[in-house]
């Protein structure tokens, strides 16, 4: 039977599924033994999505800037065309 084969491929997942975890410095239990670490994670986190939202805002104010520049330029080449 190659490792490929599903029956191994099932046997070797299930295996996995039933191990327990490796220890690897983490539990489950380590956010509420150390909620200083959850609170940095938190401004991290709560950081980056301002940031986020920072570089879309401005984004949307140079496109909406262009578009009403580009609405601008429409309307003075319709006026030379006399439409």
């Amino acid at each position: 039977m190659t490792p490929f084969e599903p029956g191994a491929l099932l046997h070797g997942l299930l295996a996995a599924i039933q191990d327990p975890a490796p220890q690897a410095g983490f539990s489950a239990a380590d956010p509420v033994a150390r909620p200083e670490m959850v609170q940095r994670g938190m401004r991290f986190l709560m950081g980056a999505y301002s940031i986020v939202w920072l570089i879309l805002a401005a984004y949307l104010l140079t496109v909406s800037i262009r578009l009403r520049r580009l609405g601008h330029q429409v309307k003075r080449l319709r006026e030379r065309l006399g439409n």
